[in-house]
């Protein structure tokens, strides 16, 4: 079984690399899905996706990582069920 060091907030399932928000608060898989939750916030209408992402990156809001080890002790299956040892 294939392990994972995150889930993501938006989809649920397992994942290795992709976007954390501030200090591991939310992961999300896809950039789609940082984009969402960047809009949700209100006040980004007529905004394009990328001057969001720029911004939101700019101001420390986001980063893009992937986790080339997973804690043995507490980790993700792709279906995003946790597994702690």
């Amino acid at each position: 079984m294939e392990k994972f060091a995150r889930r993501c907030d938006a989809t649920g399932r397992g994942m290795n690399e992709g976007y954390v928000v501030g200090d591991g608060e939310l992961y999300f898989s896809e950039v789609e899905h940082l984009i969402s939750w960047l809009r949700s916030r209100g006040g980004m209408d007529g905004l394009s996706d990328e001057f969001i992402l720029n911004e939101a990156y700019n101001e420390d809001e986001y980063y893009y990582t992937e986790w080339e080890e997973v804690d043995e002790d507490e980790w993700y299956d792709e279906d995003g069920n946790e597994f702690n040892n």
